[in-house]
């Protein structure tokens, strides 16, 4: 099954709602920390360095495929000059 066809498939769905929702915010997060290290032109080990985290580790934020914590979430931002904002 194509992409396209799971995806027109499911998206009624409730439960795949959350999860997509969940996996688009991981994925929006992980490009604005990227975006905003490039924009300070730093290496991810320049910026894990700043931060005190492996550069390992912020590879794998900045791939999306790492459940990050919130406080995690602010030290790379405000390394960046970013900021967190939750909006319900």
């Amino acid at each position: 099954m194509s992409y396209t066809n799971y995806f027109d498939k499911y998206k009624n769905d409730k439960e795949f709602q959350r999860y997509y929702k969940e996996a688009t915010d991981e994925i929006d997060i992980a490009i604005a920390l990227a975006a905003g290290r490039k924009r300070k032109r730093l290496t991810q080990a320049q910026l894990a360095k700043k931060v005190g985290m492996p550069q390992s580790q912020l590879a794998r934020v900045e791939s999306g495929s790492h459940n990050v914590t919130l406080g995690t979430l602010h030290r790379v931002a405000s390394a960046l000059d970013l900021h967190v904002r939750v909006v319900a």
